[in-house]
């Protein structure tokens, strides 16, 4: 394949021994690929050889099956274009010959590019000489990882043989690109870079990752690592600067250690309640323990450094704790590795003007409520987590914070490097790594009123849903109440659980429960008992292996520590019930028999509270809350049993659907507006009114506007939206004509497709049903 004519086929293959001296030369990612394209541009006698790496799309917006149809192609490495023009170019792929090359997964050979209708001309690549264009498909497993091009001078006509030829050397190839990329990825992950600005090719392929939005809002911070204990040890120095200094530098970052866990400890008490804020109090006690003190010191007189002695200190705790075979005393271990890792980050070196102003990225495999609460919330500019979906408690947590939060990565590495700057994009589900300085961004502010005030807006007119919302953590309430919520439809009370390592007593959720009625003032509340998923009922090592079953909620059929956690909960319900109207709602009934044990228990705990003397109210009404087709067709039997119903239009659609709730590709597909879950929806309610029960609805719908439209034609008695929402449910049902809504239900119920559906209610929603 030389610029004058044709070459001989099998000599410009690849040897094993050839590509083990590629391998033994190079010692860099970017060397690799320098190495490639120096290789195949001489053999082949080419004037020009590069290879593009293909960048997958966002997982929110890839197809089942895998997608060569979306990502971009970036230049990764060249011999005869610009060397400026790596990580510049960039293409999707139905742009140019080289994306044409990736979309069609196969060869594309062109004797004059600049004449072909796909040339797309970068002026930065210096491509302007080179004429003829031969490109083939990096592919290993089957997945696309880039596209190897070669150019020529002249105009001219690659043979069959040479096209075949290249393929097979692509092939050879293929696996060394994507392992360059991979070991890259290690690397950094292990001797991550710091300050060092990163190779521009690098900076190109690697600056944004993209994942599936979480929680709106855009933040800029250094990445807090949760649980990066092993990657402070790769990084510190094995001797210090001398005792007196190493010992300066430790009592200093305990110091500021300690003043962020007391900052932090009030903040979560204002949010959560004083018992959850003492939580942090044990730590604060960890830091004092004298004999930690002394076997620091004694680390830091054997040559420590500061990092040294924390590290050895901890291995020694941890391994005994672990020795222990107390469960209680295995929890202390997270406690003591908090305190541990927040004194190394104290530790770590500062940048005189940083940017971010100290504030943080809390980064994470898979983020729960407590990690959401390891660093100081008024530092806290976002959260990217690997792993979990927007129903996530922590993604719950993070909306009503007002906190960005993006997760779902495929590439998750580059991002769990702690001290790195990264820009998170809530809203487009995007981080940027290394933003450069001019990226300030200014803090999301804490939870949904913050730092403003919004003039409530009136209820709805007669024959409209009643709006009340949705509370997770206690100040909450008080935006609630400013904006003129009529109540709370939903308070998730597993809050009070994920919020700590230990399970709160009896007392401590009715101090909660007591703040809560009496912050809204006489309004009701509608208290869930606790709706615990298997990762958190597995912290509980009591509970045993088969709190890892789908629905854990159906444990309390046969697990007596459940059983007794329910008691407690009603009780403390129940004993609350004087301070202001509360309502029970339990999550997921599924069966007759387990309405039998929560009515059994409600019982029990009224004869309980009655035979010890306290007061409790006589009419606490109860709720089940319908979230499985199953129980849907049972509405007619339980009316009898309880006062009211709710329903969890996430479940319920992902039951009806077929769908799983947590997998991000199917979850898009668990559209509640789909004719046969609004069908579901209006024969559940039907059935209630017929049997003189109010229902609600307190899922993601009820704060859609045309899901507000749908379920106000349906007749549903309240709609439960997050408090951040309750304005714009109010502003969607504001002026709406509760006989024209009425009137539309026939047209919605005959609707066979989704999209249908969507078209008229967009109808109503645009004027159609105003007043």
């Amino acid at each position: 394949m030389s610029e004058s004519g044709t070459t001989y086929e099998g000599s410009l293959l690849l040897t094993l021994e050839e590509i083990s001296q590629l391998v033994a030369h190079s010692h860099h990612s970017s060397e690799t690929l320098a190495n490639i394209v120096r290789l195949i541009q001489g053999r082949f006698h080419t004037a020009v050889c590069s290879v593009y790496f293909y960048v997958p799309p966002p997982p929110a917006s890839s197809e089942m099956g895998g997608d060569t149809r979306g990502g971009e192609l970036v230049l990764a490495a060249t011999v005869g274009l610009k060397p400026e023009a790596i990580g510049r170019v960039r293409m999707r792929l139905d742009e140019g010959l080289t994306g044409l090359v990736a979309q069609q997964l196969a060869p594309v050979a062109v004797a004059d590019a600049f004449a072909h209708p796909r040339f797309k001309y970068f002026p930065e690549a210096g491509e302007d000489p080179y004429h003829s264009f031969l490109g083939v498909p990096l592919i290993e497993g089957g997945t696309l990882q880039g596209v190897l091009v070669v150019q020529t001078r002249e105009p001219r006509q690659f043979s069959p043989s040479e096209v075949r030829t290249l393929v097979t050397v692509a092939a050879q190839l293929a696996v060394l690109v994507g392992d360059a990329l991979l070991l890259d990825q290690v690397s950094a992950v292990v001797h991550p870079v710091g300050p060092v600005p990163r190779r521009s090719e690098e900076a190109g392929l690697r600056n944004q990752l993209s994942g599936t939005p979480l929680s709106p809002g855009t933040g800029l911070g250094r990445a807090y690592v949760v649980d990066a204990v092993e990657e402070w040890r790769r990084d510190i120095p094995d001797k210090g600067c001398g005792v007196v200094e190493e010992r300066r530098r430790l009592i200093e970052a305990m110091q500021r250690a300690r003043e962020e866990i007391t900052h932090l400890s009030q903040r979560i008490s204002e949010l959560v309640g004083e018992d959850h804020g003492a939580i942090l109090q044990a730590q604060l006690m960890i830091m004092q323990d004298r004999t930690i003190e002394r076997d620091l010191d004694a680390c830091l007189e054997a040559g420590a450094s500061a990092e040294g002695a924390l590290l050895a200190t901890l291995d020694k705790y941890v391994a005994a704790l672990q020795r222990v075979a107390t469960p209680f005393f295995h929890e202390r271990i997270y406690d003591i590795k908090d305190v541990f890792h927040r004194i190394l980050w104290q530790l770590r070196p500062r940048q005189p003007a940083d940017p971010t102003g100290d504030r943080l990225v809390l980064v994470a495999r898979e983020a729960s409520v407590m990690e959401l609460f390891a660093v100081d919330l008024d530092r806290l500019a976002a959260v990217v987590v690997e792993h979990g979906g927007p129903q996530s408690h922590a993604a719950i947590l993070a909306r009503s914070l007002g906190i960005p939060m993006v997760g779902q990565f495929a590439d998750f590495a580059p991002l769990a490097q702690s001290g790195r700057l990264l820009l998170v994009d809530g809203t487009a589900g995007t981080v940027v790594l290394d933003p450069a300085p001019v990226c300030v961004m200014p803090l999301s502010p804490l939870g949904p009123a913050a730092g403003r005030e919004i003039a409530p807006l009136p209820p709805p007119p007669p024959g409209l849903p009643r709006i009340e919302v949705n509370i997770n953590l206690l100040y909450e309430a008080r935006s609630a109440c400013n904006l003129g919520a009529s109540g709370v439809g939903l308070y998730r009370s597993e809050f009070l659980f994920l919020a700590r390592r230990t399970l709160p007593t009896e007392d401590e959720q009715l101090e909660i429960y007591r703040k809560l009625l009496h912050i809204m003032a006489g309004r009701p509340v509608t208290i869930r008992t606790f709706d615990l998923r298997p990762d958190k009922l597995a912290a509980y090592s009591h509970f045993g292996s088969a709190a890892a079953r789908p629905f854990d909620w159906r444990l309390v059929l046969d697990s007596p520590p459940l059983q007794q956690l329910f008691q407690d909960q009603v009780r403390a319900i129940l004993r609350a019930s004087p301070v202001g109207p509360v309502r029970i709602l339990v999550p997921l009934v599924t069966s007759s028999e387990m309405l039998d044990f929560v009515l059994e228990t409600l019982a029990k705990a009224r004869d309980s509270l009655t035979a010890e003397g306290l007061p409790f109210a006589a009419d606490v009404p109860l709720g089940v809350m319908i979230e499985t087709a199953a129980a849907a067709s049972l509405v007619s039997t339980w009316a009898e049993q309880v006062s009211f119903f709710a329903i969890g239009t996430n479940d319920l659609a992902a039951s009806a659907l077929g769908m799983d709730r947590d997998d991000p590709l199917l979850a898009r597909q668990a559209d509640a507006l789909h004719p046969g879950m609004i069908r579901l929806l209006h024969d559940i309610t039907a059935a209630a009114h017929a049997a003189g029960r109010p229902i609600s609805v307190c899922g993601e719908i009820a704060a859609d506007p045309l899901g507000a439209l749908a379920l106000a034609a349906l007749g549903i008695d309240t709609l439960s939206v997050p408090v951040n929402q309750l304005a714009a449910a109010r502003q969607t049902l504001a002026g709406c004509n509760a006989a024209a809504l009425a009137e539309m239900k026939t047209a919605l119920l005959r609707q066979r497709t989704t999209n249908a559906v969507r078209k008229l209610l967009q109808q109503a929603f645009s004027g159609e049903c105003k007043a």
